[in-house]
C-alpha cells in the first residue's frame, strides 16, 4: 500500500470520527494578470490606470503589476472554488465595462501582444508616497536588469491553504501530539515545505495539461531562436511547446540560474534568499543605483527584494506594514503557498476554468500526502532541466524525458500520475459529495487521449487559422469583451466597486500625507536587513 493510500485512509477515518469534513475544506484565492490593449490594433495601452477603478496602490481587488498596462485582479480567500469564480466574474465585468469606454480590452493570453520595443512598455505608477516610489523604483530596476518586454508576461497565481482541522489530522497522523504553539507553527511550515518539494517534482504536469503559450509575437525577442518555427504574420511558435512562458524564452534570469534555493527547511530557505539579497552582482553594479539624482534600481545585489526571485511556487505569510516576506515567515511560519506556474487560459474570459482550480486542489493535496523526501541539489537541477524541456516539447507525449531515474516516455509518466490523482479526486468527491473533483481529473485524462484538447494545441490552431498570434488573440479579446458588455452591471455591483475605488483613492492620499522622511531615508531603512 502506498504512502498516499495510507494517508487518505487515515484522513477518511479522521473525518468519520470527527463527524465533519472540515479537514477537506480548502482556502484559496486567485491573482489574475492581464494586459490592457487598444481595441483597434491590440497594442499595449499607454493610458494611465483608469481613475474610475481607484488607486493601484491601495485597491483591494484591482491593481497593476509591472506595467501601468498590466492589470492584476485579486480575489479574497474563499472556502469554495465557486466563490473565487464569482468574485473574478464580478471584477472582470466591472473592468471590461470601464475599459470599453476608453476603447480598450484585456489581452487574453500569457505572452504579450505586439510590443514596439522596451520603451513601448510603461512602468507602473503608484503615486508620490515613499511606498509608491519604492514600487516604482523596484520596477525601474527590473527594466534595467532584464528589460521591460519580459515583464509583460501574464499568469495566474493560486494561493492555497489547508483548514485548521486538516492540521489537527496531520499532527495526529504524523505522531505529533501535545505540541506547543511554536511546535505547531514549525510543523505546519515543515509540512508546507514537503508539499513544495513534491510540487517541484511534479509541476511539469501542470505545464503539460494547462500550458497555453506555445506561440509568441516576434516582437517579444530580438531574433528567432533556433528552437522555434515561423508562422505567417510575425508569429514564432514551438511545434510541440506547451508553455514558452515557463521555458528559458520566458522568465529569463541568467543571474539567478546558479542560485540554489533550498526547500528542505524554512531556516535554510530564508538564509539562502537573504544571502542573495546581500550579494553584490557585478553587472548590476555596472548599472549603478542612483545616477544623476535618479534611481536605476533599489540596490546592486543579486536580488533587489525577495519577490525578484522567480519560482513556480512560493511559501507565503501575510506581512505586516513594512515587514519583509522572509521576516514574516521567520516570525510566524508558512501560512499558505502560492502556485505561480499557471498560464492564463485564453479560452476563458477570466483566464481560468473552475475545473482547473478543482484540479489544482487535488494536485496540492496529492503533493502534501505523497511523502516528505528531501531535495538534493542534483535532483533540483534535473527537475529544472526537465521542467524546461516539457515546457518546450511537452506536446510530444511519446518523447522520453529524464525525471531523475532515467528516460521515461512522457505519456506513461503522465498516465501514472493521473492514476494517483484520480485516487485523491475520488476520495474528495466521495467524502464531500462534490463530484467536481472527479470531473476535473477526467477532463485532464481526455487531453492525453486527444492531444488537440490541450490548451497549447488550441491556441496554436487558432493562431494558424486567424493568420498569426496577434490577430488571433485580439479577435478573442474582442469576443470576450462583447460577452461582458452583454452582461449588464447591477446597481449593487456598480455601487460596491465605486465605493472601493473612492476608498482606495482616499487611502493613497492618506499614505502620501503621512510620509515624514524623504525617499532616500525611507529606502535606507527599508533595505536594512530584518
Amino acid at each position: 500500500m502506498t504512502t498516499l493510500t495510507n494517508a487518505l485512509q487515515a484522513l477518511a477515518t479522521h473525518c468519520q470520527q470527527a463527524a465533519t469534513t472540515s479537514a477537506l475544506t480548502f482556502h484559496r484565492g486567485v491573482e489574475r494578470e492581464a494586459l490592457r490593449v487598444d481595441r483597434s490594433e491590440g497594442h499595449i495601452s499607454h493610458k494611465p490606470h483608469p481613475k474610475a477603478l481607484g488607486s493601484a496602490l491601495t485597491h483591494s481587488s484591482i491593481t497593476t503589476d509591472y506595467s501601468e498596462s498590466l492589470m492584476e485582479f485579486i480575489t479574497q480567500v474563499h472556502p469554495s472554488v465557486e466563490g473565487v469564480i464569482k468574485e473574478l466574474d464580478d471584477i472582470h465585468n466591472v473592468v471590461n465595462h470601464e475599459l470599453y469606454k476608453q476603447d480598450e480590452c484585456l489581452w487574453p493570453a500569457s505572452m504579450p501582444c505586439y510590443l514596439a520595443g522596451n520603451e513601448d512598455v510603461p512602468i507602473a505608477y503608484f503615486g508620490e508616497s515613499n511606498t509608491g516610489k519604492l514600487k516604482r523604483t523596484y520596477r525601474e530596476g527590473l527594466s534595467n536588469r532584464y528589460g521591460r518586454i519580459m515583464q509583460c508576461i501574464a499568469g495566474m497565481h493560486y494561493n492555497f491553504s489547508f483548514d485548521q482541522d486538516f492540521w489537527s489530522f496531520l499532527e495526529s497522523y504524523k505522531g505529533k501530539t501535545a505540541l506547543s504553539q511554536a511546535e505547531k507553527q514549525a510543523f505546519q511550515s515543515d509540512s508546507y515545505f514537503a508539499l513544495i518539494r513534491n510540487f517541484r517534482r511534479s509541476s511539469w504536469m501542470l505545464s503539460l495539461l494547462f500550458g497555453a503559450s506555445p506561440a509568441i509575437d516576434e516582437s517579444f525577442l530580438p531574433k528567432k531562436p533556433n528552437s522555434l518555427e515561423k508562422l505567417e504574420n510575425h508569429t514564432w511558435f514551438g511545434s510541440k511547446a506547451t508553455s514558452l512562458r515557463m521555458s528559458d524564452l520566458g522568465y529569463q534570469n541568467k543571474a539567478q540560474a546558479d542560485l540554489y534555493v533550498c526547500y528542505n527547511e524554512v531556516d535554510t530557505y530564508i538564509s539562502t534568499v537573504k544571502k542573495a539579497l546581500q550579494t553584490p552582482y557585478q553587472r548590476y553594479q555596472d548599472i549603478g543605483v542612483k545616477v544623476d539624482g535618479l534611481y536605476r534600481q533599489l540596490n546592486s545585489n543579486l536580488l533587489q527584494i525577495e519577490n525578484e526571485y522567480y519560482s513556480d511556487i512560493r511559501p507565503k505569510r501575510v506581512t505586516q506594514p513594512g515587514e519583509h516576506p522572509s521576516a514574516a515567515l521567520q516570525a510566524r511560519g508558512v501560512e499558505y503557498i502560492e502556485v505561480r506556474i499557471m498560464d492564463l487560459d485564453p479560452s476563458s474570459s477570466i483566464g481560468m476554468q473552475s475545473s482547473t482550480l478543482y484540479f489544482i486542489d487535488v494536485f496540492l493535496l496529492y503533493c502534501m500526502l505523497r511523502g516528505d523526501e528531501r531535495l538534493g541539489s542534483a535532483e533540483c537541477n534535473q527537475l529544472r532541466k526537465m521542467q524546461q524541456e516539457i515546457a518546450s516539447h511537452g506536446r510530444d507525449l511519446d518523447m522520453n524525458f529524464d525525471f531523475g531515474q532515467g528516460p521515461v516516455k512522457l505519456r506513461d509518466k503522465a498516465e501514472n500520475m493521473l492514476d494517483a490523482l484520480t485516487e485523491v479526486a475520488d476520495f474528495l468527491s466521495t467524502k464531500t459529495g462534490n463530484p467536481a473533483y472527479q470531473q476535473a481529473v477526467e477532463v485532464q485524462k481526455e487531453k492525453l487521449t486527444n492531444e488537440a484538447l490541450l490548451p497549447s494545441a488550441l491556441l496554436l490552431e487558432r493562431s494558424k487559422t486567424e493568420q498569426g498570434y496577434q490577430s488571433a488573440m485580439l479577435a478573442l479579446s474582442k469576443e470576450q469583451q462583447a460577452n461582458w458588455m452583454a452582461c449588464p452591471l447591477s446597481d449593487e455591483l456598480t455601487h460596491e466597486f465605486m465605493e472601493k475605488a473612492e476608498r482606495s483613492l482616499r487611502e493613497q492620499e492618506a499614505i502620501e500625507a503621512a510620509d515624514e522622511v524623504d525617499f532616500d531615508t525611507f529606502l535606507k531603512g527599508y533595505l536594512t536587513p530584518q
